[in-house]
């Protein structure tokens, strides 16, 4: 009896097994590609916010050299700072494929001034999900190909975000200020600037001397105390290296 029981057992999940469906196999999505190329548009177009459209509410960006951030603040701290940059760029497509409402888009990415000289390029993977019948972006990662440690003698262009903008402005004024302390490890010479739309979101144009130095001292506990003293998000930080 106890092996009827379990044959009869195996007939009923075999039967359930049969009649589950079966995965679906993933194809290209033209419906991706269009919204990537949407995204690309905003970009070039300097809007943020068509930018910020193209994700989900909780999506993950993933930038080089900087934690993971999430949600549109997130979005619009790493493009916006692009934009306020005056970069545009281009994307080639290695490979765009989607499986029910998960999909996913790997490339090849490169940015530009706007007299197209080249200032970074690199690679990208992000994953979309279809929510209410359009495609977003879930997860967005990408990474320069050029090295990680700038050369001797370049310039290096930061975007940030901080807490407040007179606080952080403060510390660059006067006696003793961020640009003594710069000139310290490495960094001589820095030019400030502030977003015209956004006060709180900064650009650095730091010509650095000594890189091996600068770059110690942003690692250091000094650079992590002086960050925090100035209200950076190191989350929404971006940083570009001189091309020549």
């Amino acid at each position: 009896m106890r092996f009827l029981n379990l044959a009869s057992a195996l007939l009923v999940i075999g039967g359930l097994a049969a009649c589950a469906p079966a995965p679906q196999a993933s194809q290209d999505s033209p419906e991706i590609a269009a919204a990537s190329t949407a995204w690309l548009e905003a970009l070039n177009a300097g809007d943020v916010e068509g930018i910020v459209a193209t994700y989900t509410a909780d999506a993950r960006i993933l930038p080089p050299n900087a934690e993971i951030a999430v949600g549109p603040d997130a979005v619009r701290a790493v493009f916006g700072g692009m934009i306020d940059a005056g970069l545009g760029g281009g994307i080639e497509t290695v490979e765009i494929r989607a499986a029910g409402d998960i999909g996913y888009h790997v490339g090849r990415f490169t940015l530009e001034t706007a007299d197209g000289t080249t200032v970074d390029q690199g690679k990208f993977i992000e994953t979309w999900r279809q929510i209410d019948g359009e495609w977003k972006i879930s997860n967005d990662m990408f990474g320069s190909d050029l090295p990680a440690m700038a050369p001797v003698g370049t310039t290096l262009a930061i975007t940030h975000e901080v807490e407040d903008a007179d606080r952080w402005l403060a510390a660059w004024q006067g006696e003793g200020s961020r640009h003594e302390l710069f000139a310290e490890h490495g960094a001589p010479h820095v030019r400030v600037f502030q977003s015209s739309g956004n006060p709180n979101l900064i650009e650095l144009l730091v010509d650095v001397e000594d890189m091996e130095a600068f770059q110690a001292f942003l690692d250091s506990p000094a650079g992590a105390r002086a960050k925090a003293e100035d209200g950076v998000k190191s989350e929404t930080m971006v940083v570009f290296a001189e091309v020549r």
